[in-house]
């Protein structure tokens, strides 16, 4: 991503947000800490990289933007800039080296200049005991600093950082919008009401599809979710069997929570009447108006809260194929009741 499409892509995404920033620089009325909240896709990322350009370029615009072309905004988006401490996950945690990095350079005045600011991405990825020691540094920062901190999930942030932090919430992008370009990007139409759910960004649902791992995991869990509607006992052998194979790493497993939560949010839309030729799992359509039919909203309204819960036992470190398998055993209940 070039310089000028990191300010153009933040306009685009969240214009309100990028307005608001800039002018609050203009009048030095920045805070000094924010957490910013939103999914994948939403431009946490490039939003941040913009202030941090703003905070440092020597050509703004008239507009108030960063130019994009002098030495400092060319320094940021290479990540060379001394002031500039950008800090992302290495695999699935902000490991220990890193926090100690974070932590030094807290103590630090600014290299440069009289300003720092720092980026932290996926925030929640942090341990507890990292994330209190980050707390102290929100709370007594030295000289001026800025700590801008990203998450797609403010729910997983500690309490004492939200309630020391600005939390700046990001506004989802538009579901039509969202579609056009997941079409202009050649996803096929079966695949892109479940990737519309699944994440806001064009590039994130490429990488779904690459190698048909998705195509291959929506078939697995629509598979599952029959045997599931039917009382099939071997729902709970196909967890094993199909649906471990395709959690290659964390972050996939999380998306096949997700899925299953779309699969059933799919019945309960079926039996409100409300889908239209709007489905995730449209493959398994048929299963779902039966299990529509045969369930009460109580019911499937209970489905989808243990689905929903899925997700806090992945964060909270419970294993993966427990998980599955709890809840699987869980929805049978419910079925065959």
């Amino acid at each position: 991503m070039t310089e000028e499409s990191v300010v153009a892509t933040a306009q685009r995404l969240q214009p309100q947000l990028v307005s608001h920033f800039m002018h609050l620089i203009q009048q030095q009325h920045l805070s000094h800490a924010y957490l910013f909240n939103g999914a994948d896709g939403t431009g946490r990322q490039v939003v941040a990289r913009t202030i941090a350009m703003r905070l440092f370029c020597q050509n703004i615009t008239a507009e108030g933007l960063p130019c994009g072309q002098c030495s400092e905004c060319r320094r940021i988006l290479a990540g060379d800039h001394p002031d500039v401490v950008t800090v992302i996950p290495d695999g699935q945690r902000i490991k220990v080296d890193q926090v100690r990095y974070l932590k030094a350079e807290f103590t630090k005045s600014a290299v440069e200049g009289n300003q720092k600011i720092f980026i932290v991405d996926q925030v929640d990825r942090m341990t507890t005991s990292a994330a209190n020691s980050l707390l102290k540094f929100i709370e007594e920062p030295v000289g001026k600093t800025v700590a801008l901190l990203l998450t797609a999930n403010k729910n997983l942030i500690l309490p004492t950082i939200l309630s020391r932090t600005q939390v700046v919430d990001f506004l989802r992008v538009a579901p039509q919008a969202l579609a056009s370009a997941l079409a202009d990007a050649g996803i096929a139409p079966s695949q892109r009401y479940l990737l519309a759910t699944l994440t806001e960004s064009v590039q994130a649902a490429q990488e779904l599809t690459t190698d048909d791992w998705l195509k291959d995991a929506q078939a697995k869990v629509g598979q599952w979710f029959t045997a599931c509607c039917q009382g099939d006992e071997r729902a709970f052998v196909r967890v094993q069997s199909e649906l471990l194979p395709l959690a290659l790493n964390r972050d996939r497993q999380g998306v096949i929570l997700d899925m299953l939560v779309q699969v059933w949010h799919d019945a309960l839309r079926q039996q409100a009447g409300e889908v239209g030729d709007q489905l995730a799992f449209p493959q398994v359509a048929q299963a779902s108006q039966q299990v529509a039919r045969q369930l009460t909203i109580d019911q499937l309204v209970t489905i989808m809260t243990l689905t929903l819960a899925t997700r806090s036992q992945l964060a909270g470190n419970m294993n993966f194929q427990t998980i599955l398998e709890a809840l699987t055993l869980q929805i049978l209940a419910q079925v065959t009741r």
